[in-house]
């Protein structure tokens, strides 16, 4: 059975607990309360889950009170393999006390026995697991292949092809990642200092809410550099059609103050938005590449990115 594959991000969470622990207050109950069924044996096989969460924001005075969980909002969380293990619980009354029950036990469990999952699984981590991995692959690759058919040398090649592929796809996609983040900090900085010059991801909608910078990713990297020129060329003229308009409202004014005011305005699309067009055409080129040497990666982003 393969694992149970979450993508999660911050808002999903909230609303998710919010949703089960909900109470009407409002709603009295009349009559004495009713019984609970007993379960005299519960038993829960083995749960391999793999887990991505995308954190929005960090909450200090959560962290003040003590919630240990809040400290996994600073960093983003990819592929994080965990083991549920297999569970056999005696006499539980309710169903309401099974999920306090089995999160008593899993949690300990897996902060006891896989810290190691739960580290590779960090953003910044993951590319080095994956790149030791395909270290590792150097030689257990070989082995398999020569046991196969015993040929010596199509093992070592398979094995030495197998490496840099992996490794290139590794640093194809740290290097996206990096550009990425970097194309998202310098739009939310534009979008501060300049509210509404940031186009919404529909073009036409400003107040849909804005697609993931990941989604609809090149799977070549052709298509990768036709989306970056794309790209680039629109964020330029938004750049371009910036400067252009600021000497017009300049003159329209009807005070030094007004004037200054258009200038600040629009200074931050003129100055952040040139680099936000070199940011996402480098990501975008650095995603295809990736996604290009990955055969498994086009199905991972449609999974995850829905169109």
């Amino acid at each position: 059975m393969l694992p149970l594959r979450v993508h999660c991000d911050q808002d999903t969470l909230d609303f998710i607990t919010k949703f089960f622990l909900f109470k009407d207050d409002s709603v009295v109950s009349s009559g004495p309360p009713p019984e609970q069924p007993f379960i005299q044996r519960l038993e829960v096989n083995k749960i391999p889950v793999k887990f991505d969460y995308k954190p929005k924001r960090v909450s200090l005075a959560g962290i003040r009170a003590g919630r240990a969980l809040e400290l996994m909002n600073f960093t983003t969380i990819d592929s994080m393999d965990i083991l549920l293990r297999r569970v056999i619980i005696y006499g539980i009354s309710g169903f309401d006390k099974i999920e306090p029950c089995l999160s008593d036990i899993w949690t300990p469990d897996v902060k006891r026995t896989q810290v190691g999952n739960i580290v590779s699984g960090l953003a910044l981590v993951r590319p080095v697991a994956n790149v030791g991995n395909a270290i590792q692959g150097l030689w257990t690759i070989p082995m398999k292949e020569y046991e196969k058919d015993g040929r010596i040398v199509r093992a070592v090649t398979k094995g030495a092809h197998a490496f840099l592929r992996n490794t290139t796809s590794e640093v194809a996609r740290l290097g996206a990642k990096l550009a990425i983040g970097t194309q998202t900090a310098l739009e939310n900085a534009e979008g501060l200092l300049a509210p509404g010059s940031r186009p919404s991801s529909s073009g036409s909608d400003a107040h849909r809410p804005r697609r993931s910078n990941y989604a609809n990713q090149p799977v070549g990297v052709i298509q990768g550099i036709r989306t970056a020129a794309k790209s680039l060329e629109k964020d330029l003229l938004t750049a371009k059609d910036a400067i252009i308009a600021i000497p017009g409202e300049v003159f329209e004014s009807d005070s030094p103050a007004s004037a200054a005011a258009v200038v600040a305005r629009r200074a931050p699309t003129v100055i952040l938005r040139p680099a936000i067009a070199v940011t996402k055409a480098v990501g975008t080129t650095l995603l295809g590449a990736g996604n290009a040497l990955d055969p498994a990666a086009r199905r991972k982003v449609e999974d995850k990115y829905k169109q």
